[in-house]
C-alpha cells in the first residue's frame, strides 16, 4: 500500500521559504501542519509573564541566579541545615525570597501610588498584619536611629582629634 501523505500533511512542520510564506493557503481541518506565517504570536507583557505590573522587565527564568547564595547558605546552616547545602535547595529558596521581596515592594508601591514615592511607612502598612515582621522593622528602625545619634555625638568638635587639633587632646 502506497503512503499518500506528503510533506505538507506531515505532523512535523518545515520552515516555509519566503515564496511559500506569501502564497500560503489557510490550514484545513485535514492538515496537521501549522503554518508559522499565519500564527500570531502575542506580545509578552507583564500580565502574560505572570508578574505584576511594575516588576522587573526580566522574566524570572532570565534573572541572575544565586544573587543571595552565600547569605542563604549561611542562613540555612544557622537554622540547622548541613554546612554546604545543595545548590538546588539554595536556588529554590532564592526564588522564593526574590518573589516575596518583589511582591512586598509592589504592594508598597501600590500603597504609595498617589504620592509617587515609596517610604518606610508604606512598608509598615504592608506588614501591618504580620506582628513578627512589623516588630523586626520597628527594631531595625530604632537601631538605625540609635546609630545615627551615636554618630552625631561622635562628631562633636571637642572630641574630634582627627582634624589636627592635638594641643588639647588628652594624653
Amino acid at each position: 500500500m502506497a503512503d499518500n501523505t506528503s510533506a505538507a500533511n506531515s505532523p512535523i512542520a518545515t520552515p516555509p521559504t519566503a515564496a511559500s510564506a506569501t502564497q500560503a493557503a489557510p490550514a484545513t481541518a485535514a492538515s496537521n501542519a501549522i503554518n508559522p506565517a499565519s500564527v500570531a504570536v502575542p506580545k509578552k507583557t507583564t500580565a502574560t509573564l505572570g508578574r505584576p505590573p511594575g516588576s522587573t522587565n526580566e522574566p524570572r527564568n532570565k534573572r541572575k541566579k544565586y544573587v543571595f547564595a552565600k547569605e542563604l547558605k549561611q542562613l540555612m546552616y544557622g537554622f540547622g541545615d548541613v554546612p554546604n547545602p545543595a545548590n538546588d535547595a539554595v536556588g529554590v529558596l532564592e526564588d522564593m525570597l526574590i518573589e516575596y521581596l518583589t511582591d512586598t515592594c509592589t504592594q508598597a508601591a501600590a500603597v504609595a501610588d498617589k504620592r509617587g514615592k515609596v517610604n518606610v511607612e508604606d512598608f509598615k502598612f504592608v506588614l501591618r498584619k504580620d506582628a513578627k515582621k512589623r516588630a523586626r522593622v520597628d527594631e531595625l528602625l530604632y537601631m538605625n536611629e540609635d546609630i545615627r545619634r551615636a554618630k552625631r555625638i561622635a562628631d562633636i568638635p571637642e572630641l574630634d582629634n582627627s582634624k589636627g587639633n592635638t594641643k588639647d587632646a588628652p594624653i
